[in-house]
């Protein structure tokens, strides 16, 4: 590859795409209006959903047959275990006070 006088590193188009995006996506965060009431209720919300698909993939990992999909929703449960409980630190560092658990 170093041979190759057409190999350039900095001509590969799919860094520079995401290093757009990026960019982009900072730009319009600064621009953006941050509304406290309105991120509690979208934290809220999350928080919400990322306990439903905890339970969600408990109750599949219960009705489960095949190894293989045994091994799946235990894989699940804990990956919406560790993002119901980062939500939930979050949601304690803002001090966002509500029952989460209902619904």
């Amino acid at each position: 590859m170093n041979g190759n006088p057409a190999y350039h590193p900095m001509d590969m188009k799919g860094y520079g795409l995401v290093k757009r995006l990026f960019q982009f996506r900072e730009n319009e965060m600064e621009s953006e209006q941050l509304d406290p009431e309105k991120d509690k209720a979208v934290l809220l919300k999350h928080i919400k959903l990322a306990r439903q698909d905890w339970l969600s993939a408990l109750s599949n990992f219960e009705q489960a047959q095949d190894p293989d999909l045994i091994d799946y929703y235990i894989y699940k449960m804990k990956a919406c275990q560790v993002r119901y409980n980062y939500l939930l630190k979050k949601a304690k560092e803002i001090g966002l006070k509500q029952n989460i658990y209902c619904g």
